[in-house]
């Protein structure tokens, strides 16, 4: 089928650790907003409870690691993606066709569908196609040709009937991000009860 536009991501220290939080905060928000009400709940409690001033210090102290540490489990996977790749950091080209996707990495091509895709994520700066909670594929907007970020958005939400969703923010939650936790909960439930029915089913055998 035809290219109709191609984008390409080298990345940086910094692209790959916001690629993570991305990562994070798209698939694990419901974590992310109780570890940031968590750690509100223990500064408010350090500044107003009834307690000795060391404890006033703890709790304060707790509240704040809480709320600023909310996605460290992010920054720890991609500190270790670096390390691990001794600083040759990876480059990739992405083919927009009318049909499907290919990605080009490491001399490697990858025939990708646009009905796999299950996220579409977009901030000022990148794209990022995610296939599920470890697949992505991270497009740098400013790279794109021929067109524009807004064409290849375009043609992805129409090829996968999806809507683009900015990353989470906690200075912008609103019910539209609680509405996405649940969703999000019960996508994480329904494989682990089909997988209990399958085992139902062999155990009758």
């Amino acid at each position: 089928m035809a290219v109709q536009y191609q984008g390409r991501m080298d990345h940086t220290e910094n692209t790959i650790q916001e690629l993570f939080e991305t990562q994070y905060n798209t698939y694990r928000m419901g974590r992310v907003v109780v570890t940031a009400v968590a750690g509100v709940a223990l500064a408010a409690a350090g500044l107003f409870a009834p307690v000795p001033m060391l404890v006033q210090g703890l709790l304060l102290l707790a509240g704040c690691l809480l709320f600023v540490g909310r996605d460290f489990p992010a920054i720890v996977r991609a500190e270790g993606v670096i390390e691990a790749r001794g600083g040759a950091l990876p480059s990739s080209v992405c083919t927009f066709c009318a049909g499907h996707m290919e990605l080009e990495e490491g001399g490697i091509r990858k025939k990708l569908r646009y009905d796999k895709l299950d996220r579409i994520v977009q901030d000022r700066r990148y794209l990022y196609l995610f296939f599920g909670p470890e697949s992505v594929v991270m497009v740098d907007r400013s790279t794109i040709q021929p067109g524009t970020a807004e064409d290849v958005m375009q043609l992805v939400s129409e090829r996968t009937g999806k809507q683009w969703e900015a990353p989470f923010s906690l200075l912008t939650f609103s019910l539209r991000d609680i509405l996405r936790i649940w969703d999000n909960r019960k996508a994480g439930k329904a494989p682990a009860a089909q997988r209990g029915k399958k085992k139902a089913g062999r155990s009758k055998r």
